[in-house]
């Protein structure tokens, strides 16, 4: 009844059933080896001999070379399998957060066209509250007298931030940003190249923007590419409950913030200091290149103003927010 059923026979029943029982492995699975023992000793031999430094495509090449047969990596990677050291876990990736309302700011820009012009629009965010401080859409790719108006708007309004984060784009090293910057008494803090996950906030920030601004446009927006921001900044700042910040808005985040930051010249007194020490232990450019980022971050974790591995949880009844 039960072969009726699934539409096979009783035989073919029978036999599944069989090998279902049966404790013995099969002698037919998988692919059959069809390097012999002889080669397979060599090859192991070699890979040995040269301190397991030969993957299996250099051995592959070696193979063909001296006559032992045309393999493909995957094959002999099962030859040298047990010789292989296992990999190590990759570390989970740092996930920094502030505890703090102006601790830390982070400036980017993007990208956008209207009626054929090109305007990029440049955002200024708090880190702790992910709200956007001050926007400016700037006629073509933006120069500096555009990023220095902003930041200028943005520090008379809130007051500057102790750190502000970037990507390094020489914009910042002319002399109208370098000089507003240690007017205010505000370190730099560079992304490391090549890793935008440091600057992730602003990076999905920025996503964020295009997206609903792209999704106003799709249902038929026919304002001005401004107005459409401004709607933006209101939804991400004011309306759009973040499950990153405990159910709360941008601008209850930073309000809640709001703690009197330590004393600025203190502060970077401290950093400067772990910026020497950590320079006379560098042993190579790329340590020299981390060496201020480490710097503020450790200086930041010292007073509190920093932690590791932020709860990020979308679970709005969490108590522990950041």
């Amino acid at each position: 009844m039960i072969a009726e059923a699934l539409g096979i026979s009783g035989c073919a029943l029978d036999r599944w059933l069989e090998r279902q029982q049966s404790s013995l492995p099969s002698t037919h699975r998988g692919r059959p080896c069809v390097i012999g023992q002889e080669a397979a000793a060599r090859i192991r031999e070699c890979y040995m001999a040269h301190f397991g430094q030969w993957g299996p495509q250099v051995l592959a090449a070696w193979c063909f070379r001296e006559g032992l047969g045309d393999w493909s990596a995957g094959t002999l990677a099962v030859v040298i399998a047990d010789l292989q050291e296992p990999e190590e876990d990759v570390p989970a990736p740092v996930r920094y957060e502030m505890t703090a309302t102006g601790v830390m700011w982070s400036e980017d820009g993007t990208g956008f066209r209207q009626r054929g012009r090109k305007q990029e629009l440049l955002v200024v965010q708090d880190e702790h509250s992910r709200r956007k401080l001050n926007w400016d859409l700037a006629d073509g790719p933006a120069k500096a007298q555009d990023v220095l108006r902003y930041l200028e708007q943005a520090f008379d309004q809130y007051g500057a931030p102790l750190v502000l984060k970037h990507d390094g784009d020489a914009i910042f090293h002319t002399p109208e940003i370098t000089t507003l910057l240690e007017e205010h008494q505000v370190l730099d803090l560079t992304s490391p190249a090549g890793h935008p996950g440091y600057n992730g906030k602003q990076e999905r920030s920025m996503r964020d923007i295009k997206s609903y601004e792209r999704a106003m446009r799709k249902h038929g927006d026919k304002g001005t590419l401004e107005a459409r921001i401004h709607v933006t900044m209101k939804d991400l700042n004011d309306d759009r409950p973040r499950p990153v910040l405990g159910g709360r808005t941008a601008r209850e985040a930073y309000n809640e913030g709001l703690d009197p930051l330590p004393d600025r010249r203190l502060f970077r007194q401290q950093v400067e200091s772990k910026e020497e020490k950590l320079l006379s232990l560098a042993s190579s450019r790329n340590e020299v290149r981390k060496v201020r980022r480490l710097a503020i971050e450790q200086t930041l974790l010292c007073y509190g103003l920093m932690e590791i591995e932020g709860d990020v949880s979308h679970d709005l009844l969490l108590e522990v927010r950041t």
